[in-house]
C-alpha cells in the first residue's frame, strides 16, 4: 500500500503572495481627516435613523390592516 499524501504540495506557479502584507511594512491608506470622518458618520446615523423610521410606518400600516 502506498502511502501518497492525500493533498497534493501546490506548485510554485499556483501560489499567489500578492495578498500576503507584512505588518511592519503595512502603510494605512489615506487618512481621512476628523471632519470627513464626522461627516461620514452623521450620513450613517441618519441613513439608519431613515430606515429604523420607514420599518416604524410599515409596521404601523400591518397593524391597522389587521384590525380591519
Amino acid at each position: 500500500m502506498s502511502h501518497e499524501p492525500l493533498v497534493s504540495e501546490p506548485d510554485d506557479d499556483d501560489i499567489d503572495f500578492s495578498e500576503a502584507v507584512n505588518d511592519d511594512e503595512y502603510v494605512r491608506p489615506r487618512s481621512s481627516s476628523r471632519a470627513d470622518t464626522l461627516r461620514v458618520r452623521r450620513r450613517v446615523e441618519a441613513l439608519l435613523e431613515e430606515r429604523r423610521l420607514q420599518r416604524a410606518i410599515e409596521d404601523d400600516w400591518m397593524l391597522l390592516d389587521e384590525e380591519e
